[in-house]
């Protein structure tokens, strides 16, 4: 490397930056290069961030002083492209290995007989560093999905027979790859067998790393096993050597082993703390952070945590670049999402698990319980069962992988949502027997609520309540999921079915209160597609909940006024269609939150909602924004953008500020509006999307059409229904509401009680014309709390707030100038017949917009005959366009026969 960086010049600077960075070696005064420690090196290759291994891999080729070298550099980069290819040319100490290479590198190496193996003899000095390259490229088959040429690689460098014999210090790299291959494959005994004897050979300090790595893994065989003691003390021991020698990286992944052991003994929270230490540790370091956050989504849930929960469970998964370990999270992660209700996302993960997924039972099962998942959230249960029905033979040759408890209780969950309760008790006997009565990991107090539910199910009250007792023993363990409401909700149940009066309502008060701590633990947002999952309408029903009736408004609409309440049922009308919605209000009244409370009472609740504010994006960047762009469209594209359109497929788009749209960017929309369709930017490729738009502006888009500032075709296509918004001085008894409630919002914020307002402090908003609306009251309230010392906060503190607001707003017209019409016939200019005949015309015109250019509407609210309406319409070219009627001839004029003169 010195070598190359003397003939170079500052060429190679970076790289060697990189390399440092990277610990492959150390840069020394006077910008000399030392190599790292070997433990270091073992270190970077098998963290393996595949694209970057293989980058550099394929950069270094070109360098190498030997043929057979850059032979292997190619290997490692590319093994079944350019790497196959340069095999048939090999010469040097490569040519003893091609046989063996192309057997491995067959799509099915195990059919045909093993070659002699790899004569790393031959290798001399450098046969550590061709098994690092060998062990490099097994894994970028076995993580671009060719795993059994990966294994079959990594088998043949060893032998067939007596692998942990020919184990020495230059099988470093391969070892610990060897061992994983086998434990991923199921081969837990040989995998055992062969950590015993590969130990004493990678006794020396340069192979550290893969001794200890070894450790890890065989510390998950414990773990598996079920013998927690050995593997606690298989970790201590990784988490002292690599402290000792440096190795960061392997003390991360001690603590999530650690963690992983506190979640199996119900220690959640104890979990979380050695979740989030091995994190710290390990950031940066992308599989093996994904796998810290893997396990710190999974002590989330099981702590009741579901949001952090979901949001570690999604970051941890592009890191999973290991089959095996992408086909156990990615249906855990599906699952949370599932519970919380966001199907969307459920359906964006199961897409990208089917595109990776291998052809064997442990893939197909994955993704059919995935899958089943899905169907289940959707409340489509015979869905669920014909999909988990159709894994049965899957299931049973993926049994070391577990996946047949999830199948379990999902079928059990899906009989007793259609009311087979003998068939629910059947699947639930042969699950106990085959699967949790074996298992000392799984949860027993879920088995026995499920085995309470099954029983109430079929009439055995007797059952249902022993089994009832044994699921609430442990009530430290009952915070996963949803399991203390199906506990609470199972009581009422049998307390209505031979309780008191008492203990019925004793019982209906419990559920209740857990159904809203469940509630009102998540964001407004989600608090809708919670609701709708799986059985829950049916649950709130029972406590008494209507399913239709989500209260009166979504919890962030807040008010009582009789206009505002008007608006809100308007607002719940819209939402049950799938009309596109126009609404019309003010600046600050909320029209983002009325948009969303049509997405969230709608049957698109579990989709997206994507919010643009088409005033904010530029005309270059708008069509980019909304429909995506492909790679090397413009300058900066460095890679393909999915669009806002793409973004809330199945969802919601809410177009905020809509006639701010530039000419050329009103045409893009209208013809994805009305195709359903479209193109990236730069891209050829038609992208059909499911979108519902809901629209907004404070602007009269009548006028902007009028005007010719907004397209008409586009504001009918847009203009489905209309709803407007009240200001909120017109809602003069909600303004102490929502003051009220803003107060409540900061003080959780800085974490103290709430403040009050003197009457004072009242009258002062009361009296208040509100021009920025709710937004200006939010952020006024905001700043109250902040500079108020006192718990109840005085007009002082609110009257120069007030004043600077007022100072700040637009004027605006008063009522009196609106309706003074002798002013604005003198503004017009004109004789009184033209002033009326514009009258006329706007008037008309304004109708035809809001009846959607239909005459006979149009006629009717004006109160006109529908023939004198066609008249004047088709008399006038403007009319004529926004009736549809431009290509018809305006009727010709009667001509008057001269009258005759007096004599």
């Amino acid at each position: 490397m010195n070598t190359l960086a003397e003939a170079l010049g500052t060429s190679l600077h970076e790289g060697a930056r990189l390399a440092c960075e990277a610990g492959l070696c150390t840069m020394l005064p006077g910008h000399r290069l030392a190599p790292a420690r070997a433990a270091t090196l073992d270190m970077a290759v098998n963290l393996l961030e595949v694209a970057e291994v293989r980058e550099t891999c394929a950069r270094l080729a070109p360098l190498a002083e030997a043929s057979d070298e850059a032979l292997l550099l190619v290997l490692a980069a590319d093994p079944l492209g350019q790497g196959r290819e340069r095999l048939q040319q090999a010469t040097g100490r490569a040519a003893d290995m091609v046989e063996g290479i192309l057997w491995a590198l067959e799509p099915t190496p195990s059919r045909s007989v093993m070659p002699a193996p790899w004569n790393f003899a031959h290798w001399g000095e450098q046969a550590r560093w061709a098994s690092a390259l060998l062990a490099t490229a097994a894994h970028v088959l076995v993580r671009g999905g060719q795993v059994a040429s990966g294994h079959a690689l990594v088998a043949w460098a060893l032998g067939t027979e007596g692998l942990a014999g020919r184990i020495s210090e230059a099988h470093g790299f391969l070892a610990p790859t060897h061992l994983q291959f086998l434990l991923d494959a199921g081969q837990r005994e040989a995998g055992i067998a062969f950590a015993r004897e590969a130990h004493p050979a990678l006794a020396g300090p340069e192979n550290a790393f893969s001794r200890l790595m070894m450790t890890v893994l065989e510390g998950r065989v414990a773990m598996d096993a079920g013998d927690d003691t050995l593997a606690r003390r298989l970790f201590t021991t990784v988490e002292g050597q690599a402290r000792a020698a440096g190795l960061d990286d392997l003390v991360g992944l001690a603590k999530v082993a650690f963690a992983t052991l506190a979640r199996r003994a119900e220690q959640n929270t104890a979990a979380i703390q050695l979740g989030l230490a091995a994190l710290s540790l390990l950031c940066g370091e992308v599989p093996f952070e994904a796998v810290a956050l893997l396990g710190l989504g999974l002590a989330y849930s099981r702590e009741g945590r579901h949001l952090e929960a979901q949001s570690a469970l999604t970051l941890a998964l592009p890191g999973l670049d290991i089959p095996f370990q992408q086909l156990s999270a990615y249906p855990q992660a599906i699952a949370t999402d599932c519970f919380l209700g966001d199907t969307a996302e459920a359906e964006r993960k199961l897409a990208a698990l089917a595109a990776r997924a291998p052809d064997s039972p442990q893939a197909r099962l994955a993704v059919g319980l995935s899958r089943a998942h899905l169907h289940c959230a959707r409340g489509e249960w015979e869905a669920a069962l014909t999909t988990l029905d159709g894994l049965s033979g899957d299931e049973e040759t993926a049994q070391p992988h577990l996946y047949a408890i999830p199948t379990g209780w999902l079928r059990v969950e899906a009989l007793l949502a259609l009311e087979r309760a003998e068939e629910a008790s059947s699947v639930l006997d042969a699950l106990a027997q085959r699967l949790y009565l074996r298992n000392s990991a799984t949860q027993p107090a879920r088995l026995h609520l499920l085995d309470a539910r099954v029983a109430f199910a079929n009439g055995d009250m007797a059952r249902a309540r022993r089994a009832l007792r044994r699921a609430s023993a442990r009530p430290d363990r009952l915070s996963a999921q949803d399991f203390t409401l199906r506990v609470r909700v199972l009581t009422l149940q049998l307390a209505e079915a031979g309780g008191t009066e008492s203990q019925r309502l004793s019982a209906r008060q419990a559920a209740l209160a857990e159904w809203r701590r469940l509630i009102d633990a998540l964001p407004p947002e989600a608090q809708q597609r919670f609701r709708r999952a799986y059985d829950r309408p049916r649950l709130r029903t029972l406590l008494g909940e209507s399913p239709t009736e989500d209260g009166f408004a979504p919890p962030y609409l807040r008010g009582s006024s009789a206009v505002f309440r008007s608006a809100v049922a308007q607002l719940r009308k819209v939402a049950s269609s799938d009309a596109s919605v126009l609404l019309f209000g003010e600046t600050g009244v909320g029209k983002e939150l009325a948009a969303r409370a049509i997405h969230d009472l709608s049957r698109r609740a579990s989709g997206p909602f994507v919010a643009v504010n088409c005033a904010a994006i530029n005309d270059e960047l708008l069509l980019s924004d909304l429909f995506g762009h492909e790679r090397g469209a413009f300058t900066g594209a460095m890679a393909r953008q999915r669009g806002r359109f793409e973004q809330a497929h199945g969802g919601t788009l809410f177009l905020d500020e809509v006639a701010d749209i530039s000419p050329r960017g009103q045409a893009a929309l209208l013809r994805a509006l009305q195709e359903r369709s479209f193109q990236r930017v730069g891209g050829a490729e038609t992208v059909q999307v499911d979108v519902r738009v809901v629209a907004a502006s404070n602007r009269n888009l009548a006028k902007a059409v009028r005007a010719g500032d907004f397209r008409q075709d586009l504001f009918f296509r847009l203009n489905g229904i209309q709803v407007e918004l009240p200001p909120l001085r017109e809602r003069d008894e909600d303004v102490l509401l929502l003051a009220t409630y803003f107060l409540e919002q900061a003080a959780q914020e800085r974490g103290g009680a709430p403040k009050s307002f003197t009457p004072e402090a009242t009258r002062l908003m009361r009296a208040h014309p509100w021009p920025g609306n709710v937004r200006e009251l939010h952020n006024l309230v905001r700043a109250a709390d902040v500079l108020s010392d006192a718990p109840a906060i005085g007009g002082a503190v609110l009257a120069p707030l007030l004043q600077r607001a007022l100072e700040c707003a637009e004027p605006r017209p008063t009522p009196a100038a609106m309706t003074d019409i002798p002013m604005l016939f003198r503004q017009h200019g004109g004789s009184l017949r033209d002033f009326l005949a514009e009258v006329q015309r706007q008037c008309i015109a304004q109708s035809l917009v809001e009846n959607g250019g239909n005459v006979v509407a149009t006629a009717s609210a004006l109160r006109i005959s529908r023939s004198r309406l066609t008249q004047v319409v088709l008399g006038n070219a403007e009319l004529r366009r926004m009736s549809g009627r431009e290509l018809e001839t305006p009727p010709a004029r009667p001509t008057r026969a001269p009258r005759a003169r007096r004599a």
